[in-house]
């Protein structure tokens, strides 16, 4: 008599892995985001006062090293984020709206510091805000259209 048991070994095997060609748009912009979270939080903290020496214009800095350590935490906690939503074939669309949301804030905050703090920001300085700004952009673009692709897999 055989036993119509299932061996979970040999199911594990079965199983497909998540390789970067088998994941959805949306899983590898989280992947990717999560990534350059973590390694953009990392510089932060650990060349924050260079980089307040280097995006500051005038002798009185308006960024300071503790901001950009601030900052380089929060990318980190961001980083994670990113990585567990998009771990198991993930994220879930409410990850994935919390993190266009975040994404949209970042944009937002970035033309506001570019708009109060041009005069106090090096040409160093405004042009790492503006890559920021692109860079931010660019995983916006690819969030929103890898949720769409999923929302009309569903539908």
């Amino acid at each position: 008599m055989t036993s119509s048991a299932q061996h979970p070994a040999i199911d594990k095997r079965m199983e497909p892995k998540m390789t970067l060609s088998n994941r959805s748009l949306l899983n590898k912009t989280f992947l990717a985001d999560g990534a350059f979270s973590l390694a953009s939080g990392a510089v932060l903290i650990l060349a924050a006062v260079p980089l307040a020496a280097l995006v500051n214009a005038a002798a009185t800095p308006f960024i300071t090293p503790v901001m950009l350590k601030a900052l380089g935490a929060g990318l980190l906690i961001w980083g994670i984020f990113h990585l567990s939503a998009a771990r198991n074939g993930g994220p879930v669309a409410a990850s994935a709206r919390i993190s266009i949301a975040g994404d949209v804030l970042w944009q937002v905050a970035s033309l506001a510091l570019l708009l109060t703090a041009y005069a106090n920001l090096s040409a160093a300085g405004i042009a790492l805000v503006v890559i920021g700004m692109i860079g931010v952009a660019d995983f916006l673009f690819f969030k929103l259209r890898g949720l769409a692709q999923e929302r009309a897999a569903i539908a």
